[in-house]
C-alpha cells in the first residue's frame, strides 16, 4: 500500500476516534451536570466545546494500528466487491 494511502487510513481513522470520544465524553458530562442540578441548557455550549478540546488532545495521542487498519481496509474492500457482483 502506498504511504499517502496509509497516512490518509491513519487521519480518518483518528478522526472518527476523536469523534466517538468527544461523544462518549460531552454524554458523560451532561449526565454528570443533570445529577448535579445544573441548568444543562445553559451548560450545553460548554459542555460541547470542552469535549471537543479533550477529545481533540487524546486523539492526537493515540497510537494507530496500521497493519489491522490495511487488513480492515482490505477485507471491506474485498466485501464491498463480493456484494456488487
Amino acid at each position: 500500500m502506498k504511504k499517502s494511502k496509509l497516512k490518509s487510513l491513519v487521519k480518518t481513522a483518528r478522526k472518527n476516534a476523536q469523534k466517538d470520544f468527544q461523544i462518549a465524553i460531552a454524554a458523560e458530562l451532561k449526565v454528570a451536570a443533570g445529577k448535579l442540578g445544573q441548568d444543562i441548557e445553559k451548560l450545553n455550549k460548554d459542555i460541547e466545546k470542552e469535549a471537543k478540546k479533550a477529545a481533540k488532545r487524546i486523539a492526537e495521542k493515540i497510537k494507530i494500528d496500521k497493519t489491522a487498519l490495511v487488513q480492515a481496509n482490505d477485507d471491506a474492500k474485498a466485501a464491498a466487491a463480493v456484494e456488487s457482483v
